[in-house]
């Protein structure tokens, strides 16, 4: 769990470095809606990956899947109801909530990724 907590703390914070050059780089083409793609995915494969990991949840890592999840499920449901206009209303809803707030859940995933990684380095300091 230790290094996974370094790995996934670093690759998270590299993710989202390359978001932000990527959306700064095409912002005059639209280029700042692949910050959402380029920091989201990983954040997802992550959470995803802690969600089966025995170990205990923090109060962020639930709230994140609570905003986060049903975006994607949104995503997904807005693709395969294209046709119903009625359906995809609602998920698409949900997905221009999320344009607004995602970018905060972005930087609290990541903050909660340092507390998880700074937790192994002190007790390793303590036990040193």
């Amino acid at each position: 769990m230790k290094e996974f907590a370094k790995i996934d703390y670093n690759v998270q914070v590299y993710f989202l470095i390359l978001g932000i050059a990527v959306s700064i780089l095409l912002f005059t083409v639209g280029g700042f809606l692949f910050f959402y793609f380029i920091v989201g995915i990983p954040q997802l494969i992550s959470f995803l990956v802690k969600a089966f990991q025995k170990t205990k949840k923090s109060y962020r890592y639930v709230v994140y899947g609570i905003f986060i999840l049903p975006v994607w499920f949104s995503w997904i449901m807005v693709f395969v109801f294209e046709h119903n206009k009625a359906i995809s209303d609602v998920f698409g809803a949900i997905i221009l909530a999320a344009f607004f707030y995602s970018p905060v859940l972005a930087g609290v995933y990541i903050y909660d990724n340092y507390k998880i990684y700074k937790s192994f380095n002190s007790t390793n300091n303590e036990n040193s």
